[in-house]
């Protein structure tokens, strides 16, 4: 995938509704890996995925959203917060997503290492143990961006009661990064 053709766009409130709309996919891509976890992650009756709100990343300052787009394709979407495993956060990757078209053709790198240079300061990164894949992709992702130097935990997190572990990664990214 050519580099020029990847664009990253910040989405607005009026985009909100399509970012819910492409979360039922980000969920259904995670039941392949997640699924099992608990009954939560179930196919519901009406076949509809239901994610959670994403409204905060359009309204609070501390998050941003972002629609991935390949050429004039959306493509999929970047959220971003604050709210890491450590005070020392600046950013943390809340969601990532790149449709399943798109994976595979360099278009979550390059948007992964272009948020990144946009975001300068403490980075946190949070998977479920069981998403092998994003696993696989983020430790790639982040070790060719920084050089290799970045830390990886297992942690116990608080706010999933049926899953509480995720491997932080945990990374700097500076002016001259």
């Amino acid at each position: 995938m050519q580099k020029e053709n990847i664009h990253i766009e910040p989405a607005t409130l009026s985009e909100y509704p399509t970012l819910q709309n492409l979360a039922r996919f980000y969920l259904y891509d995670m039941t392949r890996y997640c699924g099992f976890i608990s009954e939560d992650w179930a196919c519901p009756e009406n076949g509809l995925y239901e994610c959670n709100d994403f409204k905060k990343y359009f309204e609070e300052a501390s998050c941003k959203a972002y629609f991935i787009r390949v050429k004039k394709e959306l493509a999929g979407f970047v959220l971003l917060n604050k709210n890491g495993t450590s005070p020392k956060t600046d950013w943390n990757m809340g969601e990532f997503f790149v449709l399943s078209k798109f994976q595979g053709k360099g278009v979550a790198p390059y948007v992964a290492h272009q948020i990144w240079q946009d975001h300068k300061g403490q980075w946190e990164i949070a998977v479920i143990p069981e998403n092998i894949k994003a696993l696989t992709f983020w430790r790639k992702a982040v070790s060719n961006f920084t050089g290799k130097n970045y830390t990886e935990e297992v942690k116990t997190i608080d706010y999933d009661e049926d899953q509480p572990k995720r491997h932080v990664l945990s990374f700097r990214v500076d002016s001259k990064s």
